[in-house]
């Protein structure tokens, strides 16, 4: 009996120090997703050596040194990196990239590029190829004068199980309160669908606040997930806008 007494002694004491010496839950996992490598590096972002470029208009954007944004630019991309911060890197020409004079389809997304095409600098620029969570668009809207967020990331959403609308809220939470829009303000977040977890997306091709980019062929579906916002760094009172995701939306 006391020999029982004391193997089950034991074996209490070896789970309770593997559980002690197993690393602990990463926070920023639930909030922005998990760091992970990219899903893929197209060849012209490397060198020859096999070394991810850095965009040359790389932000770290942090609240003691703001990323700033220009309007009228028509395209940033971010990602958030492996400590929660924030990169940006505006959509300019990759020195080692094409230019595609008849234009061309671009198979990981469907889409169509017009005559004259450049390849550009992708998200994975910002991070020289290191794992990433949840990364989107910045998007210039002239119309409405207005800075909006997608989750639109080939590369650290779209092949992903944990990129949901809770984590792009957190993610555009985050832009809005260390990035600064230049005067500004915020439009927005849409989360794509496109770029969705399967169940996520099932979930949400049912619900009421669903849209479309194209309702002739009901394509690219999306869901404002958060209202717009003034900027925090002009002369009006910041503001986060009003959380749209429902607490059942995953």
């Amino acid at each position: 009996m006391l020999r029982y007494a004391s193997r089950t002694t034991n074996a209490l004491l070896l789970a309770a120090s593997a559980a002690l010496a197993a690393p602990p839950a990463d926070p920023l996992d639930a909030k922005y997703g998990a760091a992970v490598p990219p899903a893929y590096v197209k060849p012209y972002e490397a060198d020859r050596r096999g070394k991810v470029l850095l965009n040359p208009y790389l932000q770290v954007a942090s609240r003691d040194v703001p990323a700033l944004l220009e309007p009228g630019d028509g395209t940033y991309k971010w990602v958030i990196d492996a400590a929660g911060r924030v990169a940006i890197v505006r959509e300019v020409p990759h020195p080692l990239g094409r230019t595609y004079p008849n234009g061309f389809h671009r198979p990981e997304d469907g889409s169509d590029r017009e005559a004259g095409y450049v390849e550009t600098y992708g998200h994975v620029s910002a991070l020289g190829g290191a794992p990433g969570r949840i990364g989107g668009e910045i998007l210039w809207d002239a119309e409405s004068r207005e800075f909006t967020v997608n989750n639109k990331s080939g590369r650290y959403t779209k092949h992903n199980v944990d990129r949901t609308p809770e984590q792009l809220v957190e993610a555009a939470r985050l832009i809005r309160d260390v990035v600064d829009p230049g005067g500004a303000a915020w439009g927005p977040v849409f989360y794509l669908l496109d770029y969705a977890p399967p169940d996520v997306r099932r979930e949400l091709l049912a619900d009421p606040r669903l849209e479309y980019d194209l309702p002739e062929t009901k394509g690219r579906p999306y869901v404002v997930v958060l209202d717009g916002a003034p900027s925090a760094f002009g002369s009006e009172e910041p503001g986060d806008g009003t959380d749209l995701v429902s607490s059942g939306s995953r």
